[in-house]
């Protein structure tokens, strides 16, 4: 075997190099997606706690006597833990209609709107319902 002193092989510094830049922003492309990945999941876990907390307001209301409906608070804060980060809901009630007042078959259609605000944007969950009085 005969060995060809101009026979260079291996990688040139500059080789090297291009080959690190490009890895580095795969690498910073991959940690973006991750926190942005990691910043909608945190949303939607936001989202179903208000959802959450909206049908336990409609639950507590659809609960209490009929004739107790109109002293159920207008609007109340409600703070939950969400991945270890307190997170202030502003729950508002509004009753929407009543139909059959005094009778014994009223009827109130109520809605009951959560907010909150995730990275200075607020957001929104309304939910009604329709409460019937039993005789």
């Amino acid at each position: 075997m005969t060995m060809n002193l101009g026979d260079k092989r291996g990688f040139t510094l500059i080789e090297v190099m291009v080959t690190l830049v490009i890895l580095a922003f795969g690498m910073l492309a991959s940690v973006v997606g991750i926190m942005t990945a990691l910043d909608h999941s945190l949303m939607n876990e936001m989202r179903n706690d208000a959802m959450k907390l909206a049908q336990e307001q409609s639950e507590w209301a659809r609960n209490m006597p009929y004739t107790q409906i109109q002293n159920i608070p207008v609007s109340q804060t409600i703070t939950r833990q969400v991945r270890k980060t307190s997170v202030a809901y502003n729950v508002k009630f509004n009753t929407l209609a009543t139909a059959g007042a005094g009778s014994p078959t009223g009827m109130t259609l109520m809605q009951f709107q959560v907010k909150w605000s995730f990275k200075n944007n607020p957001y929104t969950y309304t939910l009604q319902t329709i409460v019937r009085q039993m005789q």
